[in-house]
């Protein structure tokens, strides 16, 4: 089984060099490059990798957005 992974990064560099890696490995790779986006496609996602500083909504206020809308369990923030 393949597992869904939302990456969220306002910068399009990142999110295409973690997409190839991901890919790579056999992940179902999906991309927000904002967190209102990224709260539009946070469902059915198995991880999401969330940048903090990002323009508008900021990493902080996203995360606690999806975590009122999905059953996310986890969160670890890295700096």
């Amino acid at each position: 089984m393949a597992y869904n992974v939302l990456i969220v990064d306002d910068n399009k560099e990142i999110r295409e060099v973690v997409n190839v890696l991901l890919s790579n490995e056999g992940y179902i790779v999906n991309e927000a490059d904002n967190g209102a986006e990224a709260i539009t496609k946070c469902e059915a996602q198995d991880l999401i990798i969330l940048d903090i500083m990002m323009p508008g909504m900021d990493g902080f206020k996203t995360c606690r957005r999806i975590r009122e809308l999905t059953p996310m369990y986890l969160s670890y923030f890295l700096r």
